[in-house]
């Protein structure tokens, strides 16, 4: 039988799925580099020719993460339908359902040893989703709904307080009983931080959990 040769694109691109599946499944530790080649079906030169090593491949699935982070915000900024709290609200929403199914990654990235990918990503997400970000304050601000005079520095906030939050928290035992007091907070903050009415976000919170 011939060898099927693929396309070196769609050949790198089934690896990192592959890898990104195992990672999640079983854990970045617990997956070996001979586990990724064995479910592919390639030899471990394959994976060398596309990859350094391990961490090499974790590093591209942490860029495609980004990535995806970034198309998806964009489209929620675009969308003519809905006002700017109710693309913040989607704004949240959308990053918090990016990290649903990824909590084994995410602990990785928190190990104290993995500082250097942790930071990688703080570096690289807010400089893909502070723009838009920005494009629904400025928005908000037109819709007076928002009181602002720096809708960029205020994006800027909201992100660097979402995240100071949100590690915070990381370690709590009871993760998803504080997911409830997270965004109460991050909502309370955000309110102040664009000048918008008290409780506004919260009631929207509420109507999109009614129409569920």
């Amino acid at each position: 039988m011939a060898r099927i040769v693929k396309d070196p694109e769609i050949r790198r691109t089934e690896i990192i799925d592959i890898a990104e599946e195992l990672f999640l499944k079983s854990g970045y530790n617990e997956t070996a580099v001979s586990d990724i080649v064995k479910r592919v079906g390639v030899s471990q030169g394959t994976f060398y020719y596309y990859f350094k090593s391990k961490e090499d491949i974790l590093n591209a699935i942490i860029e495609r993460y980004i990535d995806d982070i970034k198309v998806g915000v964009k489209a929620i900024a675009a969308k003519d339908d809905i006002n700017a709290i109710e693309k913040i609200m989607a704004f949240f929403g959308f990053l918090n359902n990016m990290d649903q199914g990824k909590e084994k990654l995410i602990d990785y990235f928190h190990e104290d040893q993995n500082v250097h990918l942790h930071a990688k990503f703080e570096k690289n997400v807010p400089s893909n989703i502070i723009p838009p970000l920005c494009l629904m304050i400025e928005e908000g601000v037109q819709e007076e709904l928002f009181d602002t005079k720096n809708p960029e520095m205020a994006a800027l906030s909201i992100i660097g307080t979402t995240f100071a939050i949100s590690h915070w928290m990381y370690d709590k035992e009871d993760r998803a009983g504080s997911t409830k007091k997270i965004m109460a907070a991050i909502f309370d903050l955000i309110e102040r931080i664009l000048g918008a009415e008290p409780g506004k976000f919260m009631k929207y919170a509420m109507k999109m959990e009614e129409a569920k």
